[in-house]
């Protein structure tokens, strides 16, 4: 494993990890997470695959500063740290936040150093009041985030508990797992509120249809997207070459709950990219 520290032009630092040899494959963490929650996955992927994980801006052991932590910055992030290490016809996935960074890396850059695109779990626009979007927040419900916000900066560990929870399936944290609270911690409340904020109202919709290169889309139903597997095929739809995935024994983690049908189906997609 290589692993170190990417500076960006504007003095982020940006913590990263790459394994294996073989086509690139980037994955991208959520909101409040890190590169520690792809733990199930890099091993067996990096067997066939350059795996590349990272820690976005303000997330994990990467540095926490107070600009660019916007949706539009952290695709631009991405975008660097491919060129950084020289990555070439990479395919790129995102899980929950990481899926609008996904789409703002391709609104900005099209297919450069890209074969195929991933979107785990996710929703285009979370605040999107359209009925394909489950998301907590929808409709615009800007009073639900500033509640969220406010327990962010006075009783985060209870909202790290709670939110820990609404990850996996049924909404229970499985025995062994509180290392997940441990990676929340390390996002400042201040930043993590304005990430969020950014996230919500960010629209990527009309990203979608645009997309010319394969995409993957594998959803799960569970507390964080009640109806995640509609919202899913919905989204899939959307796109000119959509796979569709429904992960029906996990939740928001999928790839960590159902991690053998998660790799399965990544080496699959990966592999026909290369073709």
């Amino acid at each position: 494993m290589k692993q170190g520290y990417f500076n960006t032009a504007d003095s982020a630092h940006l913590y990263y990890e790459v394994r294996g040899t073989g086509r690139p494959l980037v994955l991208i963490h959520g909101w409040q997470c890190s590169h520690v929650f792809w733990q199930r996955n890099v091993d067996e992927l990096s067997r066939d695959f350059t795996v590349v994980t990272l820690d976005l801006r303000g997330h994990g052991n990467s540095s926490k500063g107070l600009h660019g932590i916007t949706i539009k910055q952290f695709a631009c992030d991405v975008y660097d740290l491919i060129n950084y290490l020289d990555l070439k016809d990479a395919v790129v996935m995102g899980w929950s936040m990481g899926g609008p960074i996904v789409l703002s890396y391709f609104d900005q850059f099209g297919q450069e150093q890209i074969k195929g695109l991933g979107l785990i779990d996710m929703t285009p626009f979370p605040f999107s009041p359209e009925p394909w979007n489950t998301q907590g927040l929808h409709g615009y419900n800007m009073d639900g985030f500033n509640v969220i916000a406010q327990r962010l900066a006075y009783d985060r560990e209870a909202y790290f508990e709670t939110f820990a929870n609404n990850i996996f399936k049924d909404g229970k944290r499985p025995a062994g797992t509180d290392w997940v609270i441990e990676e929340f911690r390390k996002l400042p409340p201040w930043i993590s509120a304005a990430i969020y904020s950014d996230y919500l109202s960010s629209d990527f919709t009309g990203v979608l249809p645009t997309i010319d290169v394969p995409v993957i889309v594998m959803n799960a139903d569970g507390p964080v997207f009640t109806a995640g597997i509609k919202q899913g095929q919905h989204i899939a739809a959307q796109l000119p070459y959509g796979q569709f995935e429904a992960f029906t024994e996990s939740g928001h983690m999928l790839f960590y709950e159902e991690v053998a049908k998660f790799n399965t189906l990544v080496r699959d997609f990966v592999t026909k990219c290369n073709a």
